[in-house]
């Protein structure tokens, strides 16, 4: 199962949390370190998995060659994956691959989640602003997020 590592990291850390006092500023500090490594595997394992959905729909062209120049051009794409890199990569597939992926996301509760892990990876890897996300708030955004890669997946016909 491809969220597998994702699903027992966050079990793991649901556990810690529970314990931890939420009126103590030291355990809140604590739920952030949490919180900021959980959104940095999150993110990883989600641009592996992408960068993987397009490669399998490269192999399906039949020519080894092409292939391999797809999966090399798209080998650093989805470093912070934001919808725009998903959007543009479909897109140089066949715009109706965008068409059909927008559709679904553009302005629902799926792209606000995406966006909202993408800037918390933002500030944890690059320092820029502060992560201005919760434990609770991430184990609420995260099953959205998955619905983001369940339509790359259905719209590249790689599920």
């Amino acid at each position: 199962m491809f969220y597998q590592r994702i699903e027992n990291a966050l079990e793991i850390c649901s556990t810690h949390v529970l314990s931890l006092d939420p009126t103590n500023i030291k355990h809140k500090e604590i739920e952030t370190f949490l919180v900021a490594g959980l959104v940095v595997l999150i993110v990883s394992e989600y641009e592996e998995y992408l960068e993987s959905l397009f490669f399998r729909r490269a192999e399906r062209c039949g020519d080894t060659h092409a292939a391999n120049y797809i999966k090399k051009t798209l080998s650093q794409k989805f470093r912070s994956p934001d919808l725009s890199k998903i959007n543009d990569t479909l897109n140089k597939f066949d715009g109706r691959y965008r068409s059909s992926f927008m559709d679904n996301i553009e302005n629902s509760p799926e792209h606000a989640a995406w966006d909202s892990l993408m800037k918390a990876r933002h500030a944890v890897v690059h320092k820029k602003g502060g992560l201005n996300l919760t434990f609770g708030e991430l184990i609420q955004k995260y099953p959205l997020t998955k619905r983001v890669i369940t339509r790359v997946e259905l719209v590249l016909g790689t599920p």
